[in-house]
């Protein structure tokens, strides 16, 4: 608990001098409206030893408290929501910044939807326990201060009485709250059970409708809130309890004192001003006791929603930043391969032993091999979305474990296998990788990606919104674009990663020109299962259960017979059995050359 508050408070008094003024004149408000009883006591008092004079008095500066009062109260709540609004603010940025810095292997591991859930309720949490504490709680906590301060200069066993109510209540009131917290933890499970399934129902809304489980996700999301409603209920329930117990004990009190007072009021040990006072007191005594046991359940219930939002900021970042980041001194484009082994975290099974390769500035090398040999794990060991196991990594003779993970990756251009893009428009999209740059820059790009003519074609051309992660394109169409996003960044280096497996045949060629006019002027690496777009490599790497099998191009691995040959006739076999002719070895000579 003391966590938390420490870190909500490290961000809700980063204005210290604002903080200062916001409570200072809370404090004083608060006391103005709680001293109001008294002047209760001095009015009648005075009425009835007919000092009119005094009375008349006593009742203006009761007036003109009530106003004071009222305009702090205002004034105060005023620099509070600059504070609160401000530092919320920076908090969310922080947690969203945190985020983004986390690993890819956070990334792949998260869930999205509890993900959304915990910034939602921990957003919410921050304003409540900001209100629960400062609004509530303190101004609670003075006016009991200040109600035992008159009971103390009327009867010192009054105050007695109250403390020892207080102790009680507060015992039982803890134990209460606790078992209250533990429902409010399982429901808020169910909660983000609940969202899970609706967020993965509209990720990925299209493998419904294609095999038309509308029917069985309504079914799905049905047995889960059985779940979900046995959890509320367990979780409401805690309330009742809490109101009939502490209330029927506070009422009890209560009656108990007011039986007291007027016993001293018989025996003249009372004024009549002093038991009007005593009276009102304790008529806002129990209002404020309560709302005090349930302010405080209140901030238990806005720890539990607000510990998962903060934890995010405990997540450790396992691939670091060095302490002092290098740069290369000249981009080249060259990459060397030292002894590269890797084993994914948690799983002891290694995935690359011992990869050792350079690739020379402005070299093609295309990656091959069955599934699961290594290919994609070598880019993103590349991009430092993991650190190695064993070996290094280095990019121009610089290991890359010594960059800071922003610069390396801004040395390299990827185009993924299944490019994902921002609910944006076409142009914002090809642009973001290079915010900065011109119109006439990004409409190159895209002709480079043979996207142009499809983008013409549409009413809004380059403003056109391509819907959430690219949904109104179809899966060429993205490639194309993602390809476009990489040129336009013109790096030295550039990555694709199976980017021409969603093309069709026309456009999958236009594409390779292309890429193969800008391989010229860079370092490309390509990650390919169709041979086709590999063949003008300058160097394949064929890998096979994480070890480099065979190097060399096209032409010495046919003529070399080892698994390249292999796994390039079994894919030409199946163009045959698609109905391409293959008879008499003619596309396989020709291929050969």
């Amino acid at each position: 608990m003391i966590k938390i508050l420490k870190r909500f408070h490290y961000f809700f008094l980063k204005n210290k001098p604002l903080f200062g003024v916001f409570m200072l004149i809370s404090v004083v408000a608060v006391i103005l409206e709680n001293v109001r009883p008294y002047f209760y006591k001095l009015l009648i008092d005075g009425a009835t030893n007919n000092q009119y004079e005094n009375v008349l008095v006593i009742l203006l500066v009761y007036g003109g408290s009530w106003i004071v009062s009222d305009i702090l109260r205002s004034v105060a709540n005023y620099f509070g929501d600059r504070i609160i609004v401000k530092s919320s603010v920076d908090a969310r940025v922080t947690i969203f910044k945190r985020v983004q810095d986390l690993d890819f292997a956070y990334h792949v591991e998260k869930n999205t939807g509890s993900l959304i859930s915990a910034f939602k309720r921990g957003d919410n949490a921050f304003f409540s326990l900001y209100w629960n504490i400062y609004r509530e709680i303190i101004p609670i906590g003075i006016s009991i201060l200040v109600m035992f301060y008159f009971f103390g200069g009327v009867s010192l066993k009054f105050v007695w009485i109250l403390t020892g109510l207080l102790t009680i209540n507060g015992a039982l009131a803890g134990i209460l709250i606790k078992k209250n917290l533990k429902k409010r933890i399982e429901f808020n499970n169910s909660e983000d059970e609940i969202s899970a399934i609706i967020t993965d129902n509209l990720i990925n809304y299209e493998t419904v409708k294609f095999f038309a489980q509308e029917g069985q996700e309504e079914k799905r999301l049905r047995v889960s809130f059985k779940n979900w409603i046995d959890k509320f209920y367990g979780y409401v329930d805690t309330f009742r309890i809490i109101d009939i117990t502490i209330g029927c004990l506070s009422l009890i009190a209560m009656t108990g004192v007011m039986y007291l007072m007027i016993n001293d009021l018989q025996k003249g040990n009372l004024t009549l001003g002093d038991f009007t006072m005593v009276t009102a007191f304790m008529g806002g005594f129990y209002y404020r006791f309560f709302g005090l046991i349930w302010q405080i359940r209140n901030i238990a219930k806005d720890y539990t929603d607000i510990e998962k939002y903060f934890s995010i900021l405990d997540e450790e970042i396992i691939v670091k930043d060095s302490e002092i980041c290098q740069k290369i001194m000249e981009n080249k484009g060259k990459i060397e391969f030292r002894n590269v082994s890797f084993v994914y975290p948690k799983n002891n099974k290694r995935v690359l032993s011992k990869i050792n390769l350079v690739i020379e500035p402005g070299e093609s090398v295309a990656f091959v091999g069955r599934s699961g040999a290594g290919k994609t794990t070598l880019v993103k060991l590349l991009l430092r979305f993991y650190d190695l196991s064993g070996g290094q990594i280095l990019v121009d003779g610089v290991d890359i474990s010594k960059m800071s993970k922003s610069y390396l990756r801004s040395l390299l251009g990827v185009v993924p296998q299944e490019p994902v893009l921002f609910n944006n428009t076409i142009g914002f999209n090809i642009k973001y990788g290079k915010q900065r740059v011109s119109k006439k820059l990004i409409e190159k790009a895209a002709r480079m990606a043979n996207l142009d003519g499809f983008i013409k074609s549409l009413t809004d051309k380059y403003e056109t919104v391509v819907g959430e992660r690219g949904v109104k394109l179809s899966g060429g169409q993205k490639q194309r674009l993602a390809i476009a996003r990489a040129m336009l960044v013109d790096p030295k280096i550039l990555i694709f990663d199976e980017a021409t497996s969603n093309l069709d045949s026309e456009s999958e060629g236009k594409i390779q020109d292309a890429l193969w006019k800008t391989a010229k002027n860079r370092t490309t690496l390509i990650i390919a299962h169709r041979f086709s777009t590999i063949r003008k490599a300058d160097k394949i790497v064929v890998l096979d259960k994480g070890k480099v099998a065979e190097i060399g191009n096209h032409s010495q691995l046919i003529n070399k017979g080892g698994l390249y040959f292999k796994l390039w006739s079994m894919q030409f076999e199946e163009k045959a059995d698609d109905g391409i002719e293959v008879s008499g070895g003619g596309l396989l000579k020709k291929d050969m050359v």
